[in-house]
């Protein structure tokens, strides 16, 4: 199976906008959506697990956090790195997430282009930088 990113989200136009600039840079890593943490094990059965879970923090129908907590404590995932991405940037918030597990927060961009260079980055470091267990 091939290796690819799992994105938990809530929104579609953050997933609209991911997908369009991922075509656009023609990347090889796929990347799937969820809109619930329940749907997890449904795409586990079908694609494997994912080489890294990026979770997007406005989904307000689950907290975050608990959400990273969950990840962490379910031996089948906890060695999948788990990233979030989210608006609020003080300290004490985002050293919350590293205290759950998380092991990188992201600062949501707020322009396309530095979407695209984030997602580039993003890309570049977990799937050419990093040492990840693809399966």
């Amino acid at each position: 199976m091939q290796a690819y990113v799992l994105m938990l989200q809530a929104d579609e136009d953050d997933k609209f906008l991911t997908e369009s600039i991922l075509e656009e840079m023609q990347h090889t890593v796929l990347m799937h959506f969820i809109s619930r943490i329940g749907e997890l094990e449904g795409l586990i059965a079908s694609s494997g697990l994912p080489a890294v879970i990026l979770i997007n923090n406005q989904d307000h129908r689950h907290k975050a956090i608990d959400i990273v907590k969950y990840l962490k404590a379910y031996t089948r995932l906890a060695h999948i790195p788990v990233v979030v991405l989210g608006e609020i940037t003080t300290a004490d918030y985002i050293r919350q997430y590293y205290r759950a597990g998380a092991n990188t927060y992201i600062t949501k961009p707020s322009t396309v282009a530095a979407t695209r260079k984030k997602i580039l980055l993003f890309l570049e470091y977990w799937f050419d930088v990093a040492e990840i267990q693809l399966q």
